[in-house]
């Protein structure tokens, strides 16, 4: 139990790597906040599992884009467990189409959920973190290293980004998280 009595959101925790990474966290005894703003059901489904193996936890229906839900999501997370001392940055969205039939939405919407919403809910946990530490983990890509695909650009530039955001917040951040 590495993780007992750890309080631990994920973004993007409906499914995939977000969905196994809270499970594993649940498994090792911490408290889980299960963050997404689609698949609900798919969202319960988690809490619901982890309550059912004997964790707890609770999802927070939040757009990790916008500024007010991360506030309220981070609000909600205090409210019931009183600290945090994990998140992990999972969310992220790509939208695989060719490079000229790419819409100006669709490039902005990969950037504010891959990009901002890190920006966002590290500049939410961090006030709480530094009071007794903690830890952030940005989930990025190999293609934010190397292009595998052109047809997934804007998706390559946003993972690009969080790592060097990573870079700039450790910088900014240490040493208490």
């Amino acid at each position: 139990m590495r993780f007992k009595n750890k309080v631990v959101i994920v973004t993007g925790s409906s499914r995939g790597i977000g969905k196994a990474t809270a499970t594993l966290f649940a498994k090792e005894g911490a408290k889980l906040v299960v963050v997404a703003d689609i698949n609900d059901k798919e969202s319960e489904k988690t809490v619901e599992s982890i309550k059912k193996a004997g964790g707890d936890a609770f999802y927070a229906k939040c757009d990790v884009s916008k500024e007010e839900q991360v506030k309220q999501m981070v609000e909600q997370t205090i409210k019931k467990f009183g600290k945090i001392d994990i998140l992990v940055n999972n969310a992220g969205i790509v939208f695989d189409v060719p490079f000229e039939e790419r819409t100006v939405e669709q490039w902005k919407r990969t950037l504010e959920v891959n990009l901002i919403g890190v920006f966002l809910c590290a500049k939410y946990v961090a006030p709480h973190m530094k009071k007794s530490g903690g830890k952030i983990v940005n989930v990025s890509s190999t293609n934010g290293i190397d292009s595998f695909s052109p047809s997934s650009m804007d998706y390559d530039s946003s993972k690009a980004g969080i790592i060097i955001l990573t870079r700039d917040l450790a910088k900014e951040l240490a040493p208490k998280i």
